[in-house]
């Protein structure tokens, strides 16, 4: 289980660093979006902690359908591919 954490994290924090450049927000925008404080939020793009569930959606209600899917599964393919490596392991 910690390494899909660790996965989502990783992940999640490109996504939300991308999210900001792309709309051209501050770190302190993303927070109010996000619901938390401009510490927490610098705390998740620099992969310090994981997002909480509720944070995660707030996170996905900002982003269009299409930017959810393949989030999703981008995430279920590094899973599986983890997986894949613990068997061969």
């Amino acid at each position: 289980m910690v390494q899909y954490k660790l996965i989502l994290r990783v992940l999640l924090r490109a996504e939300l660093l991308e999210y900001r450049k792309n709309n051209g927000d501050t770190q302190e925008r993303m927070a109010e979006k996000l619901h938390i404080s401009t510490r927490s939020y610098s705390d998740l793009e620099h992969g310090k902690y994981g997002v909480s569930t509720v944070t995660l959606l707030f996170f996905l209600d900002l982003l269009p359908d299409i930017k959810k899917t393949e989030l999703i599964h981008t995430f279920i393919l590094q899973v599986k591919e983890a997986d894949e490596n613990v068997r061969i392991a």
